[in-house]
């Protein structure tokens, strides 16, 4: 795949145009001019192969099981996954793009962990486990932090979600959520970070404000990129550890910068 990449890391959408046809051959006569763009979506070569041993009856494997195992071997190498003859959206990242690493055994124990616990999930809940790795990953994609902000914050509200149809008891605010979730899931917090976390989204969410300004357009040294990627190690941990699977990388601190170890399950 780095073949197709650009030096910075990133597989970019290819350029499309729009062509005029000749009607009776429907072959293209000419290109119509000032139509050039970036495509919306592309596919991109296949890269590797999936097997499911004794696959489940369903009319279409990437709804179920197939998509979960996708977007977690995504998630856990910190990139975006397609199936072969669906299509990306936006920059596709060549490069890890976690904060961790891990032994060549973690990779199947860790697989085989949250596989074995999906499959133990309501219909409901399976579509919603899916659609929290999948949403994470596209945030990959996204070009600017305020619209990363977005995503991890949907995300973030998907876990919780998550967690009261899992049967267990709401928490009410934001910010108690922040910290709810945390101490559920054993995972370390900081109250400051939580509360960087709480007044960007509020700002962001309700005045249109981004770190206290419009966003692109601040003069003044900002927190919030620092923020966005605090809140992704954050999500990061509780995907991992709604699972059950609870090990260094999940009882280590998110809101430092740097590289944390994966281990298996303890």
């Amino acid at each position: 795949m780095m073949q197709f990449g650009n030096r910075d890391g990133y597989i970019y959408p290819p350029m499309i145009k729009s062509v005029e046809l000749d009607p009776s051959t429907m072959e293209p006569v000419r290109d119509i001019p000032n139509s050039e763009k970036p495509a919306p979506l592309f596919s991109l070569p296949a890269s590797h192969s999936l097997t499911i041993e004794s696959p489940p009856a369903m009319d279409n494997l990437r709804y179920g099981d197939a998509g979960l195992l996708v977007h977690l071997i995504a998630f856990f190498f910190g990139t975006r996954l397609q199936f072969s003859d669906w299509r990306f959206d936006g920059k596709i990242p060549t490069k890890r793009m976690n904060s961790f690493f891990h032994a060549s055994d973690v990779t199947s124990s860790f697989v085989s962990h949250v596989y074995q616990q999906w499959k133990n999930l309501s219909d409901e809940l399976k579509t919603r486990y899916v659609n929290i790795l999948y949403m994470h990953g596209k945030v990959k994609s996204c070009e600017w932090e305020w619209d990363a902000f977005i995503y991890q914050y949907m995300v973030f509200d998907a876990i919780y979600r998550f967690y009261v149809l899992s049967g267990n008891q709401e928490i009410h605010g934001h910010k108690n959520r922040l910290r709810g979730l945390c101490k559920h899931f054993e995972v370390p917090y900081d109250n400051n970070q939580l509360n960087l976390i709480y007044e960007l989204r509020n700002e962001f969410f309700h005045e249109a404000l981004w770190d206290g300004a419009t966003p692109g357009l601040s003069l003044k040294p900002n927190t919030s990129f620092h923020t966005v990627k605090s809140l992704d190690r954050l999500n990061s941990r509780l995907i991992v550890a709604i699972t059950g699977y609870r090990n260094d990388y999940t009882r280590s601190g998110w809101w430092f910068s740097g590289w944390e170890p994966f281990g298996k399950s303890s």
